[in-house]
């Protein structure tokens, strides 16, 4: 389904109205709809803001979709130009040492909506502003030897790599080392268990062989003889 009609907006915007009244972000908002819809989570929110700007002019409209309720979008709050390259310093730092862009943004925002604003900053910089990104490769560059190359669309092969192939290694060596301790513990065990057997052995034949267990032996073959004898 590629279009959604009024019925359906009139929807959104009340599951948008019920939200904001619990703390749910929009996000999942959008997320719910496009599964119920068959939408992209993207197409959704497009829908939203653009069905949500025409209700802020449109009286009858707005009456139509909202009732007396009252929704309106957040002022958009552009970033300068140092913050611009410092985003996109911090993103292409981290990527070029093994992070993906989801993570790196991740670690340096709080919620979701400050989230997707920082990776629409990014990916507009990569398209639009590519001169101040090989600005900032450059810097990259000169504090570490190397930085990720986002038109390459891959993450310094070489290096992750050789990453991945040392963490494989760490590990086979943690688990070879781990079989080894848990053999020698099965060995320990099975000597141990060894000697026991032994031991009750020894018992059993000493208890077998003993002088007190000779003469209850004797005194009860010869109790079984009189019986024998009495019948």
């Amino acid at each position: 389904m590629s279009k959604i009609n009024e019925n359906q907006i009139k929807s959104l915007f009340l599951s948008v109205v019920e939200a904001k009244e619990k703390g749910e972000s929009l996000g999942k908002v959008f997320e719910r709809t496009a599964k119920k819809h068959g939408m992209a989570k993207g197409s959704v929110r497009n829908v939203y803001y653009s069905a949500l700007k025409k209700a802020e002019v449109d009286g009858e409209y707005k009456k139509l979709m909202l009732g007396e309720k009252n929704l309106s979008a957040n002022k958009i709050v552009e970033f300068d130009k140092e913050e611009s390259r410092a985003l996109l310093k911090t993103i292409l730092t981290g990527v070029t040492f093994g992070k993906s862009v989801r993570r790196v943004i991740a670690e340096n925002t709080s919620d979701e909506k400050t989230a997707l604003r920082y990776q629409n900053k990014y990916r507009n910089l990569l398209k639009y502003d590519k001169k101040t990104v090989e600005s900032i490769r450059e810097e990259i560059k000169e504090d570490y030897g190397r930085c990720y190359n986002p038109y390459e669309g891959k993450i310094l092969e070489d290096f992750n790599i050789t990453k991945i192939k040392r963490e494989i290694n760490a590990l086979y060596d943690r688990i070879a080392q781990r079989v080894r301790e848990e053999n020698l513990e099965l060995k320990e065990k099975l000597k141990y268990f060894e000697r026991e057997n032994e031991r009750l052995k020894i018992l059993v034949e000493e208890r077998e062989n003993s002088p007190i267990n000779k003469y209850f032996s004797n005194k009860e073959l010869v109790a079984q003889k009189r019986t024998k004898t009495n019948k």
